[in-house]
């Protein structure tokens, strides 16, 4: 009997094709996708294909109650430039930046705050990472992105700890058509093969598989860019009486991932041989905008760094979070209320080190030893409702607590938030806002002692969490064809943690007292027709209470995004203009200018096919996206093809 026959549910052969992927060479890998092809054509020829409604699901949280600005977002569809990790989608929104060393890793900053200082969930599930360079959604095909939401501005009064500079939400597509996606690009002769499917009326199936390999940048150097993926998400949703109940899964497996930096590959190499992530997700819309929320988020990656001819160092980390959330919206004519708990544990944070330098024997150590963290919050929200001005104020109260091998700190914290948005005109308000946020330190921070790719760190079991209070204006103006919005911010930090040098080899962690981060941010968006067309722009500073510069703070820029899109055709063009930054926080070096240019054309030549084509860093330039001592050069030009088959 042929060894396929034992399968017959449409989602086993999915995951029997994706295990396939992994291990088959590249030229029997169409035949694959063939097989992903025959479980798409079982699913469509049995199930009702119909449009799923996930509006009784939707956090709370995330409604603006005041009618002003508060967030911004983009689309998957929006991007113009190739987009390696969902950070590439992320930096297309005013205010955010990319930080860090670039690749699939890629981090990001919001508004200046960087690292663990943004609240970044998916699908409402927050996203805790223990790396240095912050949180990062390397786990997360940019394919399967529907649409990702920034709140701009210090947002613990809803969210608690880490929502310093806001929060960035991901919302997954649920696929109301079957589709095939395959794409190859010349950035390291990267490919990709994306299947998405509505299984049933309340089902839908996504499955990806991603491969890269080393790039080059402008100037031919090579770049530590190779990955290889594998992605499987799904989705049900189904009416309970007067409930609605969804349920995820995401699994995704990676191996082989490179991670690219100035010494690469003379000097040191580094990558995660292995990165692995499972998240459950449940949801019940109740009445009344009312939700209820369970989610397991587990994860576990290895890392390793070789200094040629020196030593080499491997990292074993592991996870597991998991928590709740009860949340409700209860409206009136005179005002609006929103309020709930929230629960987020983390067990069985390990982090478990071998160094072997040269000519001496392998040694072991643990550096975190199944760390327990524990933040419960209580958070209420008032919206008054007059005939132009709309005030709200809010208030959220945190118990945490955080243990490793035997020692325990707690802590509780309280903030708030107070906005008013006045309505000028039908088209024109004014909204101000003034609000207090707080990040506890990371496990890390706190107790990691051991060897990383730039040296010998030590915690700080003594470090006292991060505070911030900010201040934001914004003038907005929404007509029928053209909105355009301005932000002036800023925000005092006080306890800023900052890792710092104690000898060349040695770096610690240390509150640096105080430190203010301001700038300003904005929009104009012009809509005609066919014609969208978008100029943003960012500006950031921040200094220490001694009048030295922050770190993680990124170089003012001009960007114009422009697209015409007809029955058939669309045409996309994505200019960027990063200025010089000269001044620079620690760990960091001096950027150069950079005008960077990318374009798209798309075809559809059928009912069922069509085609795309991106050229990204079209003029060749050369530059680096953060000022990170250790960020690479940016990718060279690069060119993706892209085919989409729906039928």
């Amino acid at each position: 009997m042929p060894k396929t026959a034992r399968f017959t549910h449409p989602k086993v052969v999915f995951y029997e094709a994706l295990h396939r992927l992994r291990s088959t060479p590249a030229a029997r890998r169409s035949r694959i996708v063939s097989l992903l092809l025959v479980a798409v054509s079982s699913v469509t020829q049995s199930a009702v294909l119909e449009e799923v409604v996930v509006s009784g699901t939707v956090d709370p949280r995330a409604s603006e109650l005041v009618t002003g600005q508060g967030t911004r977002s983009v689309t998957r569809q929006e991007q113009i430039s190739l987009a390696l990790s969902p950070a590439d989608l992320m930096v297309a929104i005013p205010g955010v930046a990319a930080s860090g060393q670039g690749g699939l890793f890629q981090s990001y900053s919001l508004r200046g705050f960087g690292r663990s200082r943004i609240r970044t969930e998916v699908s409402g599930v927050p996203i805790i990472t223990d790396r240095r360079a912050g949180n990062s959604l390397s786990f997360l095909p940019p394919a399967f992105i529907d649409a990702i939401r920034a709140d701009m501005g210090p947002a613990s009064s809803l969210y608690g700890s880490g929502a310093m500079g806001g929060v960035m939400s991901v919302s997954l597509d649920t696929p109301a058509r079957t589709s095939l996606e395959v794409s190859r690009s010349s950035m390291g002769g990267a490919s990709s093969a994306v299947v998405k499917a509505p299984i049933s009326e309340n089902r839908s199936v996504m499955a990806a598989f991603r491969k890269g390999g080393r790039g080059r940048s402008s100037t031919a150097l090579p770049l530590n860019t190779k990955f290889e993926q594998s992605s499987l998400y799904l989705q049900e949703q189904r009416a309970v009486g007067d409930a609605v109940v969804s349920g995820e899964f995401l699994a995704s497996r990676g191996s082989n991932i490179g991670k690219s930096n100035t010494y690469f590959p003379d000097e040191r190499v580094s990558g995660y041989p292995k990165d692995r992530h499972e998240l459950i997700n449940l949801r019940i819309g109740l009445p009344s905008q009312a939700l209820l929320q369970g989610y397991l988020h587990q994860q576990a990656w290895t890392s390793n760094t070789e200094r040629l001819e020196q030593r080499e160092n491997t990292t074993h980390y592991k996870s597991l979070t998991y928590g709740g959330l009860w949340s409700a919206i209860r409206t009136s004519g005179a005002h609006d209320d929103r309020y709930g708990v929230e629960h987020t544990g983390r067990r069985g944070v390990n982090i478990a080190q071998t160094e072997r330098a040269m000519g001496e024997t392998p040694m072991s150590s643990e550096l975190v030893s199944d760390g327990v963290e524990h933040v419960t919050g209580l958070f209420a929200e008032r919206t008054w409702h007059f005939e132009n001005v709309t005030p709200q104020v809010g208030i959220r109260v945190d118990s945490a607590r955080a243990t490793n091998s035997g020692s325990t700190r707690s802590h509780k914290d309280l903030n708030v938030q107070a906005r008013v948005n006045w309505r000028l005109s039908p088209d024109w308000s004014l909204d101000w806002e003034v609000g207090t946020a707080y990040r506890l330190p990371t496990l890390s921070e706190l107790y990691f002692s051991g060897k990383t790719p730039r040296g010998e760190v030590r915690g700080n079991p003594n470090l006292a969490p991060e505070k911030t209070v900010g201040l934001q204006a914004t003038l907005l103006r929404e007509g029928r064809t053209t909105t355009f919005e301005v932000t002036a911010f800023s925000n005092r930090v006080d306890d800023y943690i900052e890792r710092f040098e104690i000898t060349d080899e040695l770096r610690s962690y240390r509150n640096i007292g105080s430190g203010k981060l301001w700038g300003l941010d904005g929009q104009l968006i012009w809509r005609h027709s066919a014609f969208t067309q978008r100029l943003s722009w960012q500006w950031q500073r921040g200094t220490s209470a001694s009048g030295a510069t922050l770190a993680d703070l990124p170089p003012p820029s001009l960007r114009y995004n422009g697209t015409w899109a007809s029955s058939r055709y669309s045409l996309g063009l994505d200019v960027r203009y990063q200025a010089p930054q000269d001044t620079v926080g620690p760990g960091e070096h001096p950027l150069n200018s950079a005008l960077i240019v990318s374009a798209s054309a798309l075809w559809k030549f059928s009912e069922k096919w069509r085609s795309e084509i991106s050229l990204t860093n079209g003029l060749d330039r050369e530059y680096r996206v953060s000022a990170d001592d250790d960020a690479p050069l940016s990718i060279g030009r690069a060119v993706k093809l892209t085919l989409l088959w729906q039928p």
